[in-house]
């Protein structure tokens, strides 16, 4: 099973769409990643959405009134993201089957590249390379990435907050994670399991720095936020907890309890 049949599969059995917006977890993963937008994008221009999947952050930054062009490897999420971009002319965005490694863009025609997805899904370290020379090739100069990596230790932190450590073959996976950096040993990988590369904060602070990028920056995504037992109740009214968030954010020891790290780079 190749790369993109391991993640195809994965998208064709779970609701990605749904992941961004459940109470909670999904509320605070989005309204970050948004806060960070909103910080770190320039104020205007061509924003390209790699593997944007249904379209949230496309309509979302449409809405905005940046121009926005999503590519998906996954057909589903492309139509859905169509579907979506039609929906209201307040939100309106390309939307495009395509993949981060082979972008059908000029060079230079971009001011801002997503990578919300693929530094995890390219489990293979010279795919990660294509992919952010792809992002740097059709930068403009000057011009940001925001690519968003999942942590080294998410698994272990998920499985201890769910409950999960005493489950058959937990530890042996966990071992995988922290050794390997693959979200599963390939040899017990079941149809439909999420595959994907679990980065090291330096790690892919060095790989941006390799592939030209300057001034990178790394911001946890949910920060200690995600632990919280009361999460979802306290997402109810955001905004201090939010503030709490950003408050740690440039603390290199929080970085890594982050389940996502959004790398910040500038052509």
């Amino acid at each position: 099973m190749d790369f993109e049949d391991r993640v195809a599969r994965r998208y064709d059995l779970t609701d990605e769409e749904g992941r961004l917006w459940a109470p909670g977890l999904g509320d605070l993963v989005r309204l970050r990643t948004w806060d960070i937008f909103d910080r770190f994008l320039p104020p205007s221009g061509v924003v390209v959405d790699v593997g944007g999947g249904p379209g949230a952050h496309a309509a979302h930054l449409a809405q905005q009134g940046y121009h926005v062009v999503l590519f998906d490897p996954v057909e589903k999420h492309v139509e859905l993201a169509k579907t979506r971009a039609a929906e209201s002319s307040r939100w309106t965005f390309e939307a495009m089957v395509g993949e981060a490694r082979q972008l059908p863009l000029d060079d230079e025609s971009c001011d801002a590249v997503l990578l919300m997805g693929p530094l995890y899904h390219l489990v293979d370290a010279h795919d990660r390379e294509l992919a952010l020379q792809e992002a740097r090739r059709v930068l403009r100069p000057g011009g940001k990435l925001l690519a968003e990596v999942i942590s080294r230790y998410a698994w272990v932190m998920d499985g201890s907050m769910k409950g999960r450590l005493d489950r058959p073959g937990a530890f042996d996976n966990f071992q995988v994670n922290i050794e390997s950096g693959l979200s599963k040993d390939p040899a017990k990988f079941t149809d439909g399991e999420f595959w994907g590369y679990l980065h090291r904060p330096e790690e892919v602070h060095a790989e941006l720095s390799l592939s030209g990028f300057g001034a990178i920056e790394l911001i946890p995504i949910e920060g200690f936020a995600w632990l919280l037992g009361d999460l979802e109740h306290r997402m109810n009214a955001p905004e201090s907890l939010l503030r709490a968030i950003r408050l740690t954010e440039a603390e290199p020891s929080m970085i890594g309890c982050s389940a996502h790290i959004m790398a910040v780079g500038i052509k």
